[in-house]
């Protein structure tokens, strides 16, 4: 690569046409960007895989544990945050959407009972992590 660089600027000096080494830039940025292209959209299908509607998701805790549809969707907000880690702590919670801690449990503690989370450790170290196979 190097050698067509310097290739590309002796040309654009010999020939006194700044274009040659522009076009030699401007390909390789290209070839650069189209790299990028395809890493994002390789790990874009690896996410859509592990992801769920968020609106389905909803529906099913609205239909199956008759909560209301806001309250749906500030459970469904959580599992989403939650579906690329490996654990949360109540304190994330708190600080990511600004819940009071009282609340940022109370939500955990309905997602677990719904099944959707793990509660793990005691009350001071707590954490909770998705349930296997179960959304993300």
């Amino acid at each position: 690569m190097a050698a067509e660089y310097i290739q590309a600027l002796i040309d654009s000096r010999e020939k006194d046409d700044d274009s040659i080494f522009i076009d030699f830039m401007l390909n390789l940025h290209a070839k650069h960007l189209q790299k990028e292209i395809e890493q994002f959209k390789a790990s874009m299908s690896e996410n859509n895989e592990k992801m769920v509607d968020k609106s389905l998701l909803k529906l099913e805790m609205v239909d199956k544990w008759s909560v209301k549809p806001t309250l749906a969707e500030k459970l469904v907000d959580i599992l989403h945050f939650m579906s690329d880690k490996s654990q949360i702590t109540t304190e994330e919670l708190v600080r990511h959407f600004d819940f009071a801690p009282t609340t940022a449990k109370r939500y955990l503690r309905q997602l677990t009972e719904f099944g959707y989370l793990e509660a793990m450790g005691g009350n001071k170290n707590r954490c909770y992590k998705l349930k296997e196979g179960e959304l993300y």
